[in-house]
């Protein structure tokens, strides 16, 4: 009988433990900084740093507080927006189905470049968010 406790004791460590690795991936995964792009939005995320979103019409929030733009950056942003847009309608279309709707990772042709060179230049908020730049996701949402 102990020998029965100490088996199923030490399965249930065995199966705890790969489970236990299996939540830290996940959340190694989700904390990376990275830009992911849905319908409607595209939100720069990098933790402890508040989410930038933006708008199909070039708008930018902070942590859901609009930011006024000149009317050059906002339409750079609304360029970088359809951009992304395509490569997220292009990534999920070659993408394999997925039932839970995992996001896809965006990888830009060749020579494209998706994240104008001088947005940071452009607008100052973004400089510390140029680690997101090589990490696009497509949402499937």
């Amino acid at each position: 009988m102990k020998k029965l406790f100490l088996l199923l004791a030490a399965l249930s460590c065995l199966v705890l433990a790969g489970c236990d690795q299996e939540y830290r991936n996940h959340r190694v995964e989700r904390s990376k900084p990275k830009i992911t792009v849905s319908d409607s939005m595209v939100t720069v995320r990098r933790a402890p740093a508040p989410n930038i979103i933006i708008l199909a019409n070039g708008h930018m929030k902070v942590d859901e507080i609009e930011i006024p733009l000149r009317a050059d950056q906002q339409q750079m942003l609304q360029q970088m927006f359809g951009h992304l847009q395509v490569l997220r309608q292009n990534t999920l279309v070659d993408a394999p189905a997925d039932p839970d709707r995992k996001p896809v990772k965006i990888v830009p042709p060749a020579g494209s470049n998706p994240i104008p060179a001088d947005l940071v230049k452009v607008i100052p908020e973004f400089k510390d968010y140029t680690e997101t730049f090589g990490n696009l996701q497509a949402d499937r949402r």
